[in-house]
């Protein structure tokens, strides 16, 4: 910033640039652990024996596509598109990688 201004940079824009850094940092690294956080929470809970691992599969499975849905909503509002539309389109992406996971691991144990 200071060699495009030739050294003139207001001390404002300076703290500006530097927070926005750190925000955007912050922002980039604490929503994949919040999403991830979200998606364990039953097994964690299946590991303090609170519900059993079976309960954790079929409770992580729809939390994962929740936030997957909601995910596609905001990305549709911030492209100025239909929300609904990006969420189902998120979720359609987010079930068929899930199922070539599946479909690998299945593959190469057999």
């Amino acid at each position: 910033m200071e060699e495009a201004t030739k050294n003139r940079v207001d001390p404002i824009h300076y703290e500006a640039a530097r927070f926005v850094v750190i925000y955007v940092a912050l922002i980039d690294g604490l929503s994949p652990a919040l999403t991830a956080t979200i998606a364990l929470a039953p097994f964690i809970l299946a590991s303090m024996k609170i519900i059993s691992i079976s309960s954790a599969y079929f409770i992580s499975v729809p939390l994962s596509l929740a936030v997957l849905f909601l995910l596609g909503i905001y990305l549709g509002k911030v492209a100025k598109e239909n929300g609904w539309l990006y969420g189902m389109a998120m979720v359609a992406v987010g079930a068929l990688t899930a199922l070539i996971i599946f479909l690998i691991q299945l593959f190469l144990s057999a």
